[in-house]
């Protein structure tokens, strides 16, 4: 091929590669979007149906020493 018809061939290619990045970054922004949502609807329910925390045993007081 001649270096006209190579220079033609991969602006072609370049523009294709730019459009194809342009729609996955479409998606990836829609997808941490998603992500976000999911993330803040989690919390809600956290707030709505707190975890139960584990009940911390009783202190119990120190041993005396048998004399």
């Amino acid at each position: 091929m001649d270096p006209a018809s190579l220079r033609t061939e991969f602006e072609k290619q370049i523009a294709d590669a730019d459009s194809k990045i342009e729609a996955a970054e479409k998606t990836l922004k829609g997808l941490q979007e998603y992500r976000l949502k999911l993330q803040g609807g989690m919390e809600t329910l956290e707030l709505l149906e707190p975890k139960e925390a584990t009940p911390t045993p009783p202190e119990q007081p120190p041993a005396t020493p048998a004399e």
